[in-house]
């Protein structure tokens, strides 16, 4: 499963800005999702419009770590949100907080999508880029260019937030 991946902070004196808020009830989250507020709970961000920000973790409701995946089996990154969830994700909310991530296509093939300075939206899970909406108007995410790092798969873009249910601006 592709997800964002947190590479650095444009603010060289900043590091991440992580802020707890628990997951709507049966929701299933991974670390590297982008989500929402729901009614004051998280969900998926899902394809198109503003989004809170990126899960860096997950914690139960008194701050102690997660040990199972919520829905009966170890935990490895996803966590399934019971009826009555008090487990809270761990958002990254910074809008100067890089992150590499996928496309779900060749980048080039939509023009700009291979580009910095263009626009993308997420796909529907919120854990890829769609390389069809590459725009040079505003979408969830604004582009920094191809991902430089020769570790990481072929269509990756380095991204930060732009379109932000909170404006830190």
């Amino acid at each position: 499963m592709a997800s964002l991946k947190y590479k650095y902070n444009m603010d060289a004196n900043a590091e991440r800005m992580l802020v707890e808020y628990t997951i709507a009830d049966a929701q299933t989250l991974s670390i590297g999702e982008a989500v929402k507020f729901s009614s004051g709970e998280l969900v998926t961000a899902g394809a198109g419009g503003a989004f809170l920000g990126v899960i860096a973790g997950f914690v139960k409701a008194d701050g102690s770590p997660v040990t199972d995946d919520g829905d009966g089996g170890d935990y490895s990154g996803t966590y399934t949100a019971p009826t009555s969830n008090t487990v809270k994700a761990q958002v990254d909310i910074s809008d100067k907080s890089v992150y590499s991530v996928t496309a779900n296509a060749t980048l080039g093939t939509t023009t700009g999508s291979d580009l910095a300075g263009y626009n993308m939206d997420f796909v529907a899970a919120s854990n890829q880029l769609n390389e069809s909406t590459s725009v040079t108007t505003t979408a969830q995410v604004f582009s920094l260019g191809k991902d430089p790092d020769a570790t990481a798969p072929t269509n990756s873009v380095l991204v930060v937030m732009q379109e932000s249910e909170l404006d830190l601006k």
